[in-house]
């Protein structure tokens, strides 16, 4: 069964730019920003929803942790933009990612084994 997601916005565009702590340099990167900003919202209700968090609301985060987690998966989507699988670095050898997805689950309470 595929699971639809309601429209989320749990984030704003602005709440990404702040963690990011830029301006769109043009009409593309501001799309490219709500863009991510719509994934982030989407990811993080869908996850949650997968782990058992169904009394989620579309409109509202459920608490502070997981707006902050939805806020940095979606700046973490905008920095990873133009890299295949994670961040871009310039340096000429090749460098471990950074693992901070970790970090985002926790903040939104899921990848946790579940009470019955």
């Amino acid at each position: 069964m595929l699971f639809r997601s309601p429209a989320v916005t749990w984030i704003t565009d602005d709440d990404v730019l702040g963690w990011l702590g830029i301006e769109p340099a043009g009409d593309i990167d501001a799309a490219f920003v709500t863009a991510c900003t719509n994934a982030a919202n989407d990811w993080a209700y869908r996850r949650r929803q997968e782990s058992g968090y169904t009394s989620d609301e579309p409109g509202t985060a459920p608490s502070d942790a997981v707006k902050l987690g939805t806020v940095i998966y979606g700046g973490t989507l905008y920095r990873e933009r133009g890299s295949v699988d994670s961040f871009a670095s310039y340096e000429g050898y090749t460098v471990q990612p950074i693992q901070g997805i970790g970090q985002v689950m926790r903040l939104l309470g899921i990848g946790r084994p579940q009470v019955a």
